[in-house]
């Protein structure tokens, strides 16, 4: 399978640049606006916040202390090339998480709904960024992906289940009202990070039905170079024989390929859908 948009892979000055920018992003999020609203956040960090506020133990040592065993999980199960950088990746976060532990004293901002939609904006742009490099920043994350690859449970779904827990036992030390904030800022975060980490990247299924099948076909191979299968087809009605023109396409590319089938055929017929996950050639494969 052929790689494509792999610079971030490639390039390790790049790679790491992406990763620790992102980091700080998210430990920002976490100790500037999170903690200091006694809100959480998702996976380990949210267990070693829960901890760190009963038992006062650095953040970042415990979050440190938590992954150990869950990354031996994940050199068991998943790829290693994945293992060793989301190990590298725990190893930075933690260290960054410990030594932003206090920097929520440096931002001014008391208001607990503020802290809660942008602690969530934050740690969702810097997860995001870390995914986009494909790698993880460990955690529950590792978690998520053995399930994902061995049980094929969406990673979100893992990330849903672990944070309901995570909220429930807040919850019940910190307050009804701080849980159901808490739940705000996962789906902020949740959201944040999807939309960072796919960002112009979503692949779209596109079908035409037209007369003008070879033409157009013929043009959005050349113009975007993506790879056209026939479908042959007859309608119910009319039981005229057609050939459906079946390509994936970025959501970018949708427009071009609707000006190529009408500028050959004004009544082409065009559908366009949502894909879930591509792997093939001419696409980068998304890891999570």
């Amino acid at each position: 399978m052929s790689k494509v948009n792999t610079v971030l892979e490639d390039n390790i000055f790049l790679r790491y640049t992406v990763i620790i920018t992102g980091m700080i992003i998210a430990c920002i999020g976490i100790n500037g606006f999170l903690r200091p609203a006694h809100l959480l956040s998702g996976g380990v960090p949210g267990i070693a916040a829960i901890i760190n506020y009963t038992t006062d133990i650095n953040i970042g040592l415990l979050t440190f202390l938590i992954n150990i065993p869950i990354f031996v999980l994940g050199f068991i199960y998943l790829e290693k090339d994945f293992c060793i950088t989301s190990l590298i990746n725990m190893v930075l976060f933690s260290i960054l998480l410990g030594i932003t532990q206090n920097i929520g004293k440096f931002i001014p901002v008391d208001d607990i709904l503020l802290q809660t939609v942008f602690g969530g904006i934050l740690s969702g742009v810097g997860s995001g960024m870390v995914f986009r490099t494909k790698s993880s920043q460990g955690g529950t994350d590792i978690i998520g992906a053995i399930l994902k690859f061995k049980r094929n449970i969406p990673v979100k779904d893992t990330a849903l289940a672990t944070n309901l827990i995570i909220v429930s036992v807040g919850g019940a030390i910190f307050g009804v009202n701080l849980a159901l904030y808490t739940l705000i800022g996962y789906y902020v975060s949740a959201s944040v990070m999807s939309f960072v980490k796919d960002a112009m990247s979503y692949e779209k299924s596109v079908m035409v039905i037209s007369k003008e099948s070879e033409p157009i076909a013929k043009e959005i191979m050349s113009t975007l170079v993506r790879g056209v299968t026939f479908l042959e087809a007859e309608g119910a009605y009319t039981k005229e024989k057609k050939r459906i023109i079946y390509c994936i396409v970025l959501s970018k590319e949708i427009p071009k390929i609707k000006e190529i089938a009408l500028k050959y055929d004004q009544k082409a017929f065009i559908s366009v859908n949502d894909v879930t996950e591509v792997k093939g050639r001419g696409f980068k494969e998304k890891y999570l």
